[in-house]
């Protein structure tokens, strides 16, 4: 009997002497969340940034009770405590105001997806990419121009450009980038190697996933009007309203420029010339409205273009493209709809896109008038729709998202002068199925995780097609956080129907023989984070084989074949700091190699066009109370235009730009009044990016913006 006192008596006393209580609290995709109110006993602690709190002297039946607007009450013992606790989102409404859970990416399943949050009331997503990363951004940076991004080592064709999930690019092309308006886009994600696997066709070099708005309070009025150099003239009217079930948003803008920059002429190198017969007129739209209820959530977007574009062609040949233009009409629709059944999440996306332009370089001098490659009057139409049915399903350590969907794209060309040269109705059908997963462990303060996706392909005249990728990561977390992994991928780019079917003349033609371009890719990377600042190191490397180039056969005819292989090597290095809580400051320097490995090429060994040899991007933001300002520079070096590379003749120098912009808003009752301005090239450089495109010296942009919350 007193053994059994002595025992009952030691329990009571473990159970009265306090301990101290040291976890962190994360969300349920293992985020940390800081600014957590943790209470026990009339007391309270905050959790940090990184999630991490500690409790002292408390005993292991107190309750402790972790509570965050938008996350679901906790309440646990302390001696249940484990490493990490999970807060889960929660639904609210207040007064018609609908806080909702931040969409899950789309593009899970890669650990080198990074994401720009866009604050942006004008412009482009080339312009909101060309501020915030290193990327390559091809074409002239002005309004209206055609712009598209490029991954080092890759053709901009490589690069799949997707609107809410949605792939935008036709088959084998590149997307301009410029058409999505900075006013409608939310955050942009961006995956940096091969995704296959992921988006299907055209991502070896990577992927940009642009994320578009929803109204997010009860009404609001946007109003924005700008101007700036070369006759830039743009005015926008943005509205958003929402309840706690509806939500809708809406987009128009006007967009015109003349485009009429000095440049040099490289057969007058002392005199400035005039870039005419440049404008640019640009009318867009958008709705975005969506429904929450018990049955989920429906929503249906519509993207609208109209544009009018004169393209003067190269400097080199401009009386061959005199007052040419293009006109033409863009319209998208996306039907989405998500619910959840028990643990799953079921998901369905519809979306059909048409694009009609007609090209006239009809108003040529009458020595050209006659000539059928260089008089053209011709209409392009383009068409698309598909589906993509998925299911979700997500707990503390596993994530699986399987799935199929369809896509049908047609294409024609019809040449209004000479019919013989047209394109009658070719169609691609392409049948998908998709499953993506991800294993994740967590032993605080060490945590693994492994990725997995594989995607099977059957598209009209082509192989099937099987994409795979694999990404381990290891990260150990105190007050700093090291992470180390990568990936291993392969990928693939169908060829465009203007190289499979362009009828051409005794010059130039299409090659019905074309065959998808291949790649095998991987890459490594490791980072170190302490609070806001991190350095990250990432090498990469790929293999691509048939490639295509357009070469001249024996009977010198240009023609698109697979003969190109090549090797391409990327270092990055990454520095982000936040000294101050008003003061960013992030560099990235990209070291870059890109070889011909084509055996049977007679440049085998020589670098791949186009591909600078480094490029360095420095930037700093300063936010102070209402105040915004933001610089940056950018670096890019020598890059070849030719692939015959004896002599420098054919190297475009390296070249620098700075650029610079501020923003001051001010409230006043329900009103907020924004101007802003931004430089761009500062320095006043003169550069090319490709050989006989010249590019914009200085030039700067004033908008000024006011939103009325009714």
């Amino acid at each position: 009997m007193r053994i059994r006192i002595i025992i009952t008596l030691l329990i009571i006393s473990m159970r009265l002497i306090g301990f101290n209580v040291t976890a962190r609290v994360v969300n349920v995709d293992g985020k940390p969340i800081e600014n957590v109110i943790i209470t026990v006993n009339n007391r309270a602690v905050i959790s940090r940034g990184n999630g991490l709190f500690k409790i002292e002297d408390v005993s292991a039946e107190d309750e402790i009770i972790f509570h965050k607007i938008t996350y679901k009450d906790k309440r646990i013992s302390a001696g249940d405590i484990k490493e990490s606790i999970v807060l889960e989102k929660e639904i609210i409404s207040i007064q018609g105001l609908r806080v909702i859970e931040q969409r899950k990416k789309e593009l899970i399943g890669s650990s080198e997806i990074i994401i720009i949050k866009s604050k942006h009331n004008t412009g482009s997503a080339a312009d909101i990419l060309r501020e915030n990363t290193d990327l390559q951004i091809s074409g002239i940076p002005l309004t209206g121009e055609e712009q598209k991004i490029i991954f080092p080592g890759y053709k901009a064709r490589h690069t799949l450009i997707m609107l809410d999930g949605i792939p935008l690019n036709k088959s084998g092309t590149a997307f301009d980038i410029s058409t999505i308006p900075a006013e409608i886009i939310e955050s942009i994600e961006i995956v940096k190697g091969s995704s296959s696997s992921i988006g299907g066709a055209g991502s070896m070099g990577g992927i940009i996933n642009i994320n578009t708005k929803r109204a997010n309070n009860n009404c609001k009025v946007n109003a924005n009007h700008s101007f700036g150099s070369f006759g830039l003239d743009k005015h926008s009217l943005t509205l958003s309203a929402a309840n706690s079930k509806v939500q809708f948003y809406s987009f128009v803008r006007k967009s015109f420029a003349r485009n009429d920059f000095k440049y040099v002429p490289a057969d007058d190198p002392d005199t400035l010339r005039t870039r005419d017969y440049n404008d640019k007129l640009i009318y867009d739209a958008n709705i975005n409205l969506s429904y929450s209820g018990s049955i989920g959530m429906l929503s249906y977007k519509f993207f609208f273009q109209d544009f009018f574009k004169k393209l003067p062609g190269n400097i080199e040949s401009l009386e061959w493209f005199k007052d040419s233009r293009l006109t033409g009409q863009s319209q998208k629709h996306i039907i989405n709809y998500s619910g959840k059944l028990e643990d799953y999440r079921i998901k369905a996306d519809l979306f059909y896109s048409l694009d009609k332009s007609l090209y006239d370089n009809t108003r040529l001098d009458s020595l050209l008038l006659n000539n059928i490659y260089l008089a053209i009057l011709a209409r392009n139409r383009q068409q698309s729709r598909g589906i993509k049915l998925h299911s979700e399903y997500m707990s503390d350590v596993f994530y699986v998202d399987w799935g199929g969907d369809y896509r049908y794209e047609d294409f024609k060309y019809t040449d209004l002068n000479y019919p013989d040269q047209s394109i009658e109705k070719v169609y691609r059908n392409n049948y998908a199925v998709f499953g993506k997963t991800q294993l994740k462990q967590k032993h605080f303060p060490y945590t693994t995780s492994l990725t997995g996706s594989v995607r099977w392909d059957n598209t009209t005249g082509f192989n099937d097609h099987t994409s795979w990728k694999v990404e381990p990561e290891f990260s150990y977390e105190n007050y700093f956080k090291i992470f180390l992994g990568g990936n291993v991928a392969n990928g693939y780019t169908l060829p465009s129907y203007y190289s499979l079917f362009w009828k051409g003349d005794t010059h130039v033609s299409g090659n019905p023989d074309l065959k998808p371009e291949s790649s095998l890719s991987w890459q490594i990377f490791s980072k170190l984070e302490l609070l806001d600042n991190s350095f990250k190191v990432t090498y990469r490397h790929d293999d691509i084989d048939d490639m295509i180039i357009w070469i001249r056969d024996e009977w010198k005819k240009w023609k698109p074949m697979n003969l190109s292989s090549a090797e391409v090597e990327n270092w990055d290095f990454e520095l982000n700091l936040k000294p101050y809580k008003f003061l960013e400051f992030g560099t990235v320097y990209t070291k870059s190699s890109a070889i011909n490995r084509s055996k049977n090429d007679p440049n085998y060994g020589s670098k791949i066009i186009y591909v600078p040899d480094y490029s360095l991007d420095i930037h700093a933001r300063l936010k102070s109370g209402m105040f915004t300002g933001n610089v940056s520079y950018k670096l890019i070096g020598e890059q070849w235009s030719n692939s015959e590379q004896t002599t420098t003749g054919h190297q475009l120098p390296a070249y620098d730009l700075l650029n610079a912009g501020i923003e001051y808003s001010i409230s006043w009752k329900e009103f907020e009044f924004t101007p802003a301005i931004r430089v761009n090239n500062i320095l006043n450089k003169l550069y090319e990016i490709y050989d006989h495109i010249p590019q914009p010296g200085i030039n700067w942009e004033v908008n000024l913006g006011i939103e009325w919350k009714l």
